[in-house]
Formats: structure tokens, sequence, C-alpha cells
């Protein structure tokens, strides 16, 4: 039994002696300089030297992420239709609308809202923002955001008062044929009992003799609607609620702003209150239907519109 395990020994001691050697060689093998590593490398043949590009092996059930296509659609379709949902501004503190392009592609515009919890009050305002020119129509679209403006309100709404329940929301209607003026909406109410008034206002873009743009709210387009039934009917409307709505700029006249007003009676019906005109370059106000009477609405702004394969 002796003999045995005597010969056993030899045997692991032989072949861990050969592992030992081995190992020493592989060790004696490494370089230890960096002039030893640079003269090892000389001797190394050039088709050794290609390292095989990293190839990812794919997942059978793996699915490639499809790009959403996208395209240009007018903004303006229903005319004077476009709202902004506010419902989000109670769970984030700001909200802003999605971008609408002037007819030239070089401007952008949008709106945003914001929301004081402790004063329950909204605010808003618009922004308008130059496009990067050197890229495609849709490359502009996509890449303009806030990070290359100067960040400066053309039209502010409600954001220097603090009043408990007030609502200011303003609303992009419509760019002008030739991208010089942008129509915006001015919803003014309480946070709890709702709108009450709706004002206009025109951002005049810089031009020739205006090298600054600059905005003008046209309140006199409710007065003139106010004057015109406590003349003709001996009606005040401010007792009641009543309301107007920018649908855009007219076809036969791009200058000239179409207006509907409304109001409500005590069953809540709808009772019309006329179609009137707006001026924008002298600011006239015109009456042009009594009856509901469709007026051709022109729809310039542009938007980009994701469409789900």
């Amino acid at each position: 039994m002796k003999i045995f395990f005597s010969c056993l020994l030899l045997v692991f001691f032989f072949f861990g002696s050969i592992q030992i050697s081995s190992a020493k060689e592989k060790f004696e093998r490494l370089v230890e300089t960096t002039q030893e590593w640079k003269e090892k490398a000389k001797s190394v043949e050039l088709e050794k030297r290609n390292i095989k590009p990293y190839e990812k092996t794919l997942d059978k059930e793996y699915l490639p992420k499809m790009q959403v296509p996208r395209k240009f659609v007018k903004y303006n379709i229903p005319p004077g239709g476009r709202e902004l949902d506010l419902t989000k501004l109670t769970k984030m503190p700001d909200v802003r609308s999605q971008g609408v392009i002037e007819p030239k592609f070089v401007y952008m515009a949008y709106s945003e809202h914001y929301f004081s919890a402790s004063n329950n009050q909204i605010s808003s305002e618009i922004f308008i923002q130059k496009m990067p020119l050197k890229l495609t129509r849709m490359q502009r679209a996509l890449d303009t955001n806030i990070l290359n403006t100067t960040r400066k309100p053309v039209i502010s709404a409600g954001v220097q008062e603090f009043k408990q329940n007030l609502f200011n929301s303003l609303t992009i209607v419509d760019w002008s044929k030739n991208s010089s003026k942008l129509l915006v909406k001015e919803k003014i109410g309480s946070t709890i009992t709702g709108i009450y008034q709706t004002y206009v206002w025109i951002y005049y873009m810089p031009d020739r003799k205006n090298k600054e743009g600059y905005s003008r709210k046209f309140d006199e387009v409710n007065e003139a609607i106010s004057n015109h039934f406590a003349k003709e009917n001996g009606i005040a409307l401010n007792n009641y609620r009543w309301n107007i709505t920018p649908l855009g700029f007219s076809k036969e006249k791009p200058d000239c702003v179409i207006i509907e007003a409304n109001t409500w009676s005590k069953n809540k019906k709808p009772i019309f209150l006329g179609v009137w005109q707006l001026n924008t370059k002298n600011g006239e106000i015109t009456l042009l239907s009594k009856e509901p009477k469709l007026f051709e609405v022109s729809a310039n702004g542009i938007m980009v519109k994701e469409q789900l394969p």
C-alpha cells in the first residue's frame, strides 16, 4: 500500500512540475518593459494586426424601432377651433403648445401656460423664434426648440398680476398669408366659474418700417359689438355672459380677421350676435352679417403631424 501511495505522489509531482514549467515559460514570454513591447510589436505580421469589427448578435425576438412618419398639415382647420388642453396644468407647472410655422418657413410660434397652485391661477405667454434655415423644412421644424431662442415673449397675459382663481389663456389662431402677422386669442375668466371674455391680439412682425415687432390688443372689437347692441336693441351685453371667436384671416381680404360673436339664453341655448370683421391695418370694425353666414377663412399656419402606421 505504501508503495502505491509513493507512486501516486510521484505522478502528481511529475505532472505538477510540467504545468509549473509551462506556466513559467508563458510568463517568461510576456514583455516587461515598453521598449520590449515596441520591439516585439515590430515582428507582428500585418495580417494579424487587423481587428474584426464588432458584430452585435441579433435577437430573433427583437423588433427594430420604426420611424413614425411625419407630414406637414394646415393648422387653422377648422377655423378658430384650436384649443389647448389645460387639464395637464394641475399636474405640472407649465404646458407648451405645439409650434405653428408661418408660410415662409422662417419662424415658429408657440404658447406657454403657467399654473400657480397657491393662487389657483393660470397665466400664459406667446413666443416666436427663428428656425435653422440651413436644414430641410421638416428638419427645421423638428430641430427648433427653446434652447436656440432668446426666450423673450411677444405677448403676455396674467403674468405680472396675481389674483385668486384668475384665468388668462393665450392661444394661437393663425398666421397671416404673407407671414407678417400672428393672430392670437386671449380668454379671460375664473378657474372656478369658467371663461367670461375673449380678446383679439395681433403681433406685427418686424419689417422695413418697424425694425422691432410689436403686439396690439384689439379690445375695440368687444366695445364695438357691445355698443352696437346697446344702440340698436337697447341690450347691455356686458350684463350677460357673451363671447367672441376669431376664426382667422379672410381669404378675400388677407389683412382682415373674421370674428363670430355669441351669447346664451337662460336655457343655455346659443344666441348668434353676428359675423364681424377687423381690419388689422386701420383697426376698422365692420358688421358683415347679422345671421350665421359662411365667410371663407384662410388656413396659413403649418404644423407637424405624426401618422401612426
